[in-house]
């Protein structure tokens, strides 16, 4: 009665269908995710139907109800070909439009159209029923063709539609399935390079993204089929098998190891390279992998936690744990530098481990990893001991610099004291939330006593290794630089809480001692020289000669003294610096008002004398400590 309403209803009709379709998971899983090309075409396609809506004018005729009808039977031979989920919808489609256009022409026509479709639909449910009733080996049969390895019982308890509905399902398996490949080859190049440490993003929707959102749902719509008619098992089952193989697979690239096994390890295989790249293994697993899995799911078995829970946990169990054996093989470890290192990446990821395996079917993941953790920490306080035997006994404390310098043996405690104050700063949050109050008792570890004990130590070998040096002045050069090393590093490192004030002072306090005696057996002697009488009123031509001499003997002195402390080495730059900066507050004033005098004495002939300037004394000062011959 009113065209014109049904022309602008027809025509809101298509702009809400055509928007809807654009959101659709068919439309995703046909034309995958939307870009600016494709968001452009669909839009001008859309403009098309809408006006062709808007403005649709003529009657039906014979080719637009032959069009119908053959289009019905197209999609209907593509419901009998692929499982996409469109194709009976199209099937409906062309068959109401063929309703509707034969009931225009004649009104009894209409009665035509109907039974025509009455036939298509009852024709393609009666084949679908022929296709999923199979024998029990020929179900076993298509089982082996979709790779999983499950046994369902067959007997008079279970029907077709069990069978059916479970094939139904093993159809969305091996769906699933056919994108593992894919997901591996994404997981190893975004990830191969990710950061070893915490830098990592937690993303629990990586699965999800990757996945068309279509096979997400007609697995869990399958899955809830089945376990309604009691064949959860055979679905965890199945599942599980699908899941667990694409994970094994997603470590096994991201870890470049291959079947290399712990207690076999190639000698040309870095021990480093495997550690670093079992840290980054860990942290993708921790932070997208299993997220990922644990969100996959509870989607697929939404609404029946239980199954969730149990399927996570058989899925992330084996790659879990053989991630914490890798780490529990290189706990008993001699190298300190791998055990800590492992330590850190647990120390990290242990949060994270609480956060995922927090249910009962993974509680223990939680244990096992904080039980590694307990002893690579205890290996790490092991390894105390060790140092300090290392400082005793090791043939590198017995080494004598010719050059004095900083010791090797200096250097190789320090960094060790880094390593380990390191490893207490993190140990103690982590073990006082995990341990027990009796576990606390019995692996309590005080650290500070343990390391003024090694600090003890080092300084008794120092003081015994410097006494192979003749020239009191590198003996005490060499006391002094290592002293001031120590205390230098500590500081830069911030480790003074870990040492008492008094120790600290108790140290400066001898390093400047070492460096007066250091001042005492060489520069003292030199600006002795450079001392001018205290008696005024002599007279020019009577203080001549005495300043002539002291100006000789300071001359062959300094040089000597150049000469010789050039040879000496310190590679610590700003040591070097203090120690030269010292020498020159000390000589250049003295120098500086003897020349001066020397000039007033002398006049014009001072320059007969005079072999260094200013300028010479710091430039030849300039080049102590750097090991070089003069």
């Amino acid at each position: 009665m009113h065209p014109d309403l049904w022309r602008f209803i027809g025509f809101a009709s298509s702009i809400v269908g055509l928007l809807c379709y654009a959101l659709s998971t068919s439309f995703n899983f046909l034309f995958g995710k939307w870009n600016l090309a494709k968001i452009s075409v669909y839009i001008v396609f859309s403009f098309i139907i809408c006006l062709a809506t808007f403005f649709a004018k003529g009657k039906p005729d014979t080719y637009s109800i032959v069009s119908c009808a053959s289009f019905a039977i197209m999609s209907f031979s593509l419901s009998r070909q692929i499982h996409c989920g469109f194709e009976v919808d199209m099937l409906y489609f062309f068959l109401g439009v063929l309703i509707i256009q034969l009931m225009k022409i004649k009104l009894l026509l209409g009665i035509v159209a109907i039974c025509f479709s009455y036939f298509l639909i009852i024709l393609r449910s009666s084949l679908d029923a022929q296709t999923f009733t199979v024998t029990d080996s020929e179900y076993l049969e298509l089982l082996d063709q979709n790779h999983v390895a499950i046994q369902v019982e067959s007997g008079p308890q279970q029907s077709n539609s069990d069978r059916v509905i479970m094939t139904k399902f093993m159809d969305c398996v091996e769906a699933l399935e056919q994108r593992n490949s894919s997901l591996v080859q994404t997981i190893s190049e975004e990830y191969k390079n990710a950061p070893y440490n915490s830098g990592l993003v937690t993303d629990n929707n990586f699965l999800l993204d990757m996945l068309p959102q279509g096979i997400v749902n007609d697995l869990h719509e399958a899955a809830k089929s089945a376990m309604a008619v009691g064949l959860e098992k055979e679905c965890s089952d199945a599942y599980i098998n699908c899941r667990r193989e694409c994970l094994e697979e997603c470590l096994t690239s991201l870890l470049h190891l291959g079947t290399i096994e712990i207690g076999h390890t190639n000698k040309a295989t870095s021990l480093n390279f495997m550690v670093r790249r079992w840290a980054v293994t860990c942290n993708v697993a921790l932070k997208i992998l299993f997220p990922s899995e644990k969100q996959l799911c509870h989607r697929v078995f939404f609404g029946l936690r239980s199954s969730a829970d149990v399927c996570f946990a058989e899925i992330c169990r084996d790659s879990t744990t053989h991630l914490l054996n890798f780490a529990d093989a290189f706990a008993s470890e001699s190298d300190f530098i791998i055990t800590k290192s492992i330590f850190d990446t647990l120390h990290d990821l242990i949060p994270h481990f609480q956060s995922l395996f927090y249910d009962n079917p993974t509680m223990f993941l939680v244990n096992e990893s904080i039980t590694i953790y307990n002893k690579l920490r205890e290996e790490i306080g092991g390894s105390c001991m060790q140092k300090k035997r290392m400082i005793s006994c090791s043939k590198q404390a017995k080494l004598v610099l010719p050059n004095g310098g900083i010791h090797g043996m200096t250097t190789e405690a320090m960094r060790y004291f880094k390593l380990f104050c390191l490893s207490q700063e993190k140990w103690d949050p982590v073990s006082q939330e995990y341990l027990h109050d009796s576990d606390r008792a019995e692996t309590s570890f005080s650290f500070s006593p343990e390391m003024v004990s090694m600090l003890k130590l080092l300084e008794r070998k120092l003081r015994t290794n410097c006494k192979n040096y003749k020239d009191s002045a590198l003996r005490y050069f060499f006391m002094m630089v290592n002293r001031r090393f120590i205390q230098m590093f500590l500081e830069e490192c911030h480790l003074i809480t870990y040492l008492s004030n008094d120790w600290f002072q108790n140290n400066a306090q001898k390093a400047q001692e070492n460096l007066e005696l250091y001042y005492r057996s060489s520069w003292n002697k030199v600006v002795d020289y450079l001392k001018l009488c205290n008696d005024e009123s002599l007279e020019p031509d009577v203080a001549t000669e005495p300043m002539k001499e002291k100006l000789l003997l300071f001359n062959s002195h300094f040089k000597k003294i150049c000469s010789l402390q050039s040879t000496w080495f310190l590679h610590k730059v700003k040591i070097r610096k203090e120690i030269i900066t010292s020498v020159e507050n000390m000589l250049l004033p003295a120098y500086g008002k003897f020349i001066g005098k020397f000039h007033d004495v002398l006049a014009k002939d001072a320059y007969e004398y005079i072999e260094y300037g200013m300028f010479d004394i710091q430039a030849r000062l300039n080049d102590l400590f750097r090991g070089s011959r003069n």
